[in-house]
């Protein structure tokens, strides 16, 4: 029986993976700083701080798949304190790990790590895994230094992969769950001018895209998890619109979203900032996506929420 950890597994993303590979049979354990109550024989839960090393790290040993899930929600404002806890939820805990790895007598032989595809924040072309020309904006910072503490990690008998993330369109969290209910009511509408670029994944094919690294003889060190087709805002909201049935939506102007941003605590940059973003290497190397673009992926995610 193959054995997957998956550090900070218990938010949505987690369940998702936890749902595929007990699927497939696979022994589970899954690191969380909270104390969790056992929900299925072949899913265990261990208690870490994220912080230092522990018993915990015995889990890794003789582990087929390590995932780092670990890292903060992105959606609050980015005050001095706000970025300390963002860097240290991701940097502290990616750390943590590759020293527990090479502690390990029988080392993980495969590493997932999540980073996310704001490292090209404000670009003026769309990107993809080879394109080396990052932001030096909050949040593209974060994902460089959050891929170096990766990077950096001694673990010569283990495969890395880095996995840069966009917004996955679920109906249980995130982008879709939050419009969703405010397109139905009219308020879809383009944010700003609606051109900046939004690079996004389909919840169903992330956990295929996960699946097909896992299962992959050979993987590339970076792959973005994203559609190959991203859209602009204006795009994205019309598209939303047709899906939902929605006749109507009204644009939330540059200096209502910075409002809104304020009244929901988040950054505005989340609303107004241009994330152009593709993927190359999983067509590449093989990996189909079930939802290449973005009218098919939102009809799906409706159709199943009704």
């Amino acid at each position: 029986m193959k054995k997957i950890v998956l550090a900070g597994g218990t938010g949505n993303l987690g369940t998702m993976l936890i749902r595929l590979f007990r699927e497939q049979n696979y022994e589970i354990v899954v690191l969380s700083r909270q104390k969790m109550v056992k929900h299925h024989p072949k899913v265990e839960f261990v208690q870490w701080d994220a912080e230092n090393l522990g018993d915990w790290q015995e889990k890794l040993n003789g582990a087929d798949v390590l995932i780092n899930l670990c890292g903060l929600s992105i959606n609050r404002r980015f005050t001095e304190k706000n970025k300390k806890l963002l860097r240290s939820s991701r940097i502290t805990p990616t750390k943590l790990l590759g020293k527990a790895i090479s502690n390990l007598k029988d080392p993980v032989k495969l590493w997932i790590n999540f980073s996310g595809v704001s490292l090209f924040n404000g670009a003026k072309q769309i990107k993809d895994e080879t394109s080396k020309q990052y932001s030096n904006d909050f949040l593209g910072q974060l994902a460089q230094d959050w891929e170096k503490a990766f990077l950096d990690a001694e673990v010569p008998k283990t495969e890395k992969v880095i996995l840069r993330m966009s917004p996955i369109l679920s109906k249980n969290s995130g982008m879709f769950a939050e419009l969703y209910p405010l397109v139905k009511l009219g308020l879809g509408g383009k944010v700003g001018n609606g051109e900046q670029m939004i690079s996004w994944i389909h919840e169903e094919d992330f956990v295929r895209l996960i699946d097909w690294i896992v299962n992959s003889q050979e993987n590339e060190p970076i792959y973005h998890a994203c559609s190959p087709n991203p859209v602009s805002n204006a795009e994205f909201m019309e598209e939303f619109r047709k899906s939902a049935g929605a006749k109507f939506g009204m644009p939330l102007p540059t200096f209502m979203a910075k409002i809104g941003s304020v009244v929901k605590n988040v950054d505005s940059s989340l609303l107004l900032e241009t994330v152009p973003v593709t993927t190359i290497l999983t067509l590449k190397n093989g990996f189909k996506f079930n939802f290449p673009y973005i009218q098919p992926a939102l009809n799906q995610l409706i159709k199943s929420s009704t």
